[in-house]
């Protein structure tokens, strides 16, 4: 186990609007208000998205793009840096019609239906992404 202390710098709202994807809007914010990193938290729906489960065997990621209609009743990720670059990672829980949750690691597209509401946290560190060869997979360097 690792670990680092770190302050919340700030607190950017934004909204995504219909047809834009999240993800995409969500990197324009970081790079619009020059965020460190940080935490994100979004509610709000949406009509297409791609979610993606890992498979730890092939050590590579199963999609599935749906276009429909859902709440996006939870999402929550991070914020931080591979090459310089900002990686967005976000797990969602969609709401079905039927009234069914399900979830996974969210992808592009990630298209808004209605609106996005997105809170990001920034903390006053740098987090950066290194490749782990035990998974093949960037993850967190602390």
């Amino acid at each position: 186990m690792k670990s680092i202390q770190t302050n919340i710098k700030r607190v950017i709202v934004g909204k995504v609007e219909p047809d834009e994807d999240l993800i995409d809007s969500i990197i324009q914010m970081i790079k619009i208000h020059n965020l460190k990193s940080g935490l994100i938290n979004c509610i709000g729906a949406l009509k297409k998205y791609t979610l993606g489960y890992l498979d730890i065997d092939s050590k590579e990621y199963l999609k599935k793009t749906f276009d429909e209609y859902v709440e996006l009743v939870s999402c929550m990720g991070n914020i931080s840096f591979k090459d310089g670059e900002p990686i967005v990672h976000l797990h969602i829980s969609i709401g079905t019609k039927d009234y069914n949750i399900f979830g996974g690691h969210l992808f592009q597209p990630s298209i808004v239906s209605i609106t996005g509401e997105v809170y990001i946290f920034e903390i006053d560190k740098k987090l950066n992404r290194v490749i782990d060869p035990r998974f093949d997979l960037s993850l967190l360097d602390i």
